[in-house]
């Protein structure tokens, strides 16, 4: 066999030191976003359903391209964030937030990053399970997209995502029709709606999706602690079904006649209820909002096709009080609304058992419509506000 002559031998140590070289480049790299990420996402938050000197900072959860790249004992607190006055807004962004390269740089000087939160509108960190992406190359999100399809099918309706945009320095929310690509990013779970709280399948679910999106994008992506997560959304489950209610009160005729739909039509229209898309009868406020509802007795909705031609047993009055911003005044209006429908009709409020309703029965509903409302905006869930109409889905 032929020996290596001194050109061969140079070129082969040449390219061994390259080879050593994008090796030891991509180490540093490695370390100076690793380093760079933990600068971000670094935070102290406590729990909101609990007083501020209960709440307890407990380990979390986080991942890379490889979990064993990480300390593990380094703390990432619970997302959710202490009680605010409830009729505060969203806060501001009050400067603008650093581009990457800037970030690296702040890093690098050792001083820490000034990091723009997502609007609550996108990620709520009293409603969801906020997980945070960094991601040292930009990431398209036609394929992200398709990828997050595939691992989270399960929790569709439930989980939204939103990235930073470079270019106007804002945050947006990411659909199928986004073609933008991407460096931070943020996947909000929500954990609490009408069905109930997030189980502990659906939350491991959601983290192992997480894992292999780290893996396959090679990024990093941190999360709170499963523990607080799932007992956050037990507590915010009880209180919310605590204060979950939907009064539906029942108008039908003194002399039992049924009543003509034709004419219900007439009221309707001289009321200001609309008939919507989904068969119910809507009183809407100022805003185009809901206040409540007219339909069959029992809440079931009408046929548009034929309606006038019907007879009916009698009609229904509901309120969804968590979903309307002013519920006492709502019920004021369905009061105003009943009346002129019991004066048309020869009709009165009854209960589900056909019972009478009185006036005192009438006064304590009113009187229980503003306490629950109350309730709600103490725990910063405001009537008929963004997270209020998350929550009552």
């Amino acid at each position: 066999m032929a020996m290596f002559n001194e050109l061969q031998l140079t070129l082969i140590g040449a390219g061994a030191a390259a080879v050593a070289g994008v090796w030891g480049y991509n180490i540093w790299q490695e370390y100076r976003q690793r380093k760079l990420a933990q600068k971000i996402f670094r935070t102290e938050q406590a729990d909101a359903l609990l007083p501020e000197e209960a709440s307890a900072a407990t380990p979390g959860r986080k991942s890379g391209p490889s979990d064993r790249e990480y300390d593990e004992t380094e703390r990432i607190e619970p997302i959710f964030e202490p009680l605010i006055e409830p009729s505060a807004e969203p806060a501001a962004i009050s400067a603008p937030q650093p581009t990457f390269a800037e970030e690296e740089a702040l890093v690098e000087a050792g001083e820490d990053v000034p990091v723009v939160e997502p609007p609550e509108e996108l990620a709520d960190k009293f409603t969801d399970c906020i997980a945070r992406i960094e991601a040292a190359d930009m990431v398209a999100a036609p394929m992200l997209w398709a990828a997050q399809r595939k691992l989270f099918a399960k929790l569709e309706g439930r989980l939204r995502w939103c990235g930073w945009d470079e270019n106007n320095g804002k945050w947006r929310s990411i659909n199928a029709h986004d073609a933008t690509s991407y460096r931070r990013l943020c996947a909000a779970l929500q954990v609490v709606d009408r069905r109930g709280a997030i189980g502990d399948a659906d939350l491991g679910g959601f983290y192992e999706g997480l894992r292999q999106l780290a893996d396959n994008f090679a990024i990093h992506i941190e999360w709170p602690a499963a523990e607080e997560v799932l007992a956050h959304a037990r507590r915010l489950d009880e209180f919310c079904a605590a204060v979950d209610w939907r009064i539906g009160l029942n108008l039908v005729t003194r002399d039992g006649a049924p009543i003509q739909a034709v004419r219900l039509i007439d009221l309707a229209t001289e009321t200001e209820l609309w008939l919507k898309d989904d068969g119910l009868f809507h009183a809407e406020g100022d805003d185009g909002k809901t206040l409540f509802t007219l339909s069959h007795l029992g809440g079931a909705p009408f046929e548009a096709s034929g309606l006038s031609a019907l007879s009916l047993p009698g009609v229904t009055l509901s309120i969804d009080v968590p979903r309307v911003a002013d519920g006492t005044q709502a019920f004021d209006r369905l009061m105003d609304v009943a009346r002129t429908m019991m004066s048309a009709l020869g009709a009165q409020l009854v209960d589900d058992q056909r019972a009478p309703l009185s006036d005192e029965v009438l006064a304590t509903i009113r009187a229980k419509i503003g306490e629950f409302q109350q309730k709600m905006a103490a725990q910063n869930i405001p009537a008929g506000g963004q997270r209020a109409l998350r929550l009552y889905d």
